[in-house]
């Protein structure tokens, strides 16, 4: 052909667009039929894609000859790719098999960014501080360690010297949390739930929500180590009632579709101590306890009341404020922590807890 020969136009209809997409596909080893109308595949770049999507998808591995049949380029030529892809930091690893101790080549996916990242990334940073740009050595700090942490959980997760029945830890709930709940009346809720379906539930509590009633579940909710089902009974009006699912005998899936309500959980938790909820004609007080062994400051300052409480300090007294419904569950946390922890205010409350102390000594000393 001579030099000044042009190859035969392709057809008016072919846009270069499709063309142009067709040609990515097939280097990236889609299953896309060769098109007749396209110039054969040999750019160099559309190659080496897709030589790293054979070597990512064969994770046994595969022998040069194999790589020079299905690119149709020489083993010379394989060769010189891989050592490319060397360059281009991919995790290219190199395993011996076979009696021949022949070379299968694959590239290993571990969804960690490539190695160069780091080293990069820290001199960056160095070369920003000596240039006095240190806008964002904060920024570029919270990236390292991100991949970092990313890099160490998936070494984590591939170590081979844990055994596989290997415990991390083990959960102890005490003796009075929520027993392991039945996976078919888990099913129901769960399904009951998500439909907006009412059940019928079979419950026995300490209440006169006792027998079998129509439920309305809005959410499960796990509080200080109990599962509770939320909802209403009735005709799903009125105030919401938390059902230990523990107690929960039976449950049977209706078809009683209902309109269901806005109802957010924390917010039906909000100023409650333990597993009992606010009702609605309680309101919540300012409590203030005086912190008389230096531990406490600490286990308070890391408590998760809602909304949280904060450390008061004046001079040497140190007091904890936080917003209440005060209840029995309350009440019984702060005696347990008597004297070390002293009630202020509410006046109710303080009175409430020196009643009950002064009534457990008579107690213990009449039983002498």
């Amino acid at each position: 052909m001579s030099p000044n020969a042009s190859f035969p136009k392709s057809p008016k209809s072919v846009s270069k667009g499709p063309i142009a997409a067709m040609q990515i596909r097939m280097a990236r080893g889609g299953d896309t039929a060769p098109d007749a109308r396209l110039p054969p595949l040999n750019n160099k770049t559309a190659k080496i894609h897709r030589l790293v999507r054979l070597l990512q998808d064969h994770s046994e591995g595969l022998g040069i000859r194999h790589i020079s049949d299905m690119l149709g380029v020489d083993e010379r030529t394989v060769k010189r790719y891989l050592s490319d892809l060397r360059r281009l930091k991919f995790d290219l690893v190199q395993d011996r098999k076979g009696s021949g101790r022949k070379s299968l080549y694959r590239i290993r996916i571990t969804g960690s960014p490539p190695g160069h990242f780091l080293p990069a990334l820290k001199k960056i940073r160095t070369e920003l501080h000596a240039g006095g740009n240190p806008k964002y050595t904060a920024l570029i700090n919270q990236l390292m360690r991100f991949l970092e942490d990313r890099e160490s959980a998936q070494r984590g997760d591939s170590a081979e010297e844990t055994p596989a029945n290997a415990e991390a830890y083990f959960i102890d709930h005490g003796p009075f949390a929520e027993a392991d709940p039945s996976p078919g009346i888990l099913k129901i809720l769960e399904a009951s739930i998500a439909a907006r379906m009412a059940v019928k539930l079979s419950y026995s509590g300490y209440s006169s929500d006792t027998g079998e009633f129509l439920f309305f579940p809005y959410s499960l909710c796990l509080r200080v180590g109990t599962l509770y089902l939320i909802g209403r009974q009735g005709e799903n009006r009125g105030p919401f009632k938390s059902l230990s699912v523990k107690r929960i005998k039976r449950g049977i899936a209706t078809r009683d579709a209902f309109t269901r309500d806005a109802f957010d959980p924390a917010e039906y938790y909000k100023y409650t101590f333990g597993q009992w909820p606010r009702q609605l004609d309680e309101n919540p007080e300012t409590v203030l306890l005086n912190l008389r062994a230096p531990w406490l400051e600490k286990y308070l300052s890391e408590s998760h009341f809602h909304p949280p409480g904060r450390i008061l300090k004046k001079g040497k007294d140190v007091h904890f404020e936080v917003k209440m419904v005060v209840k029995p569950d309350f009440v019984n946390w702060v005696m347990s922590l008597a004297p070390d922890m002293i009630p202020v205010k509410p006046e109710g409350l303080r009175k409430e807890v020196t009643r009950r102390l002064k009534a457990a000594a008579e107690q213990l000393e009449s039983a002498d």
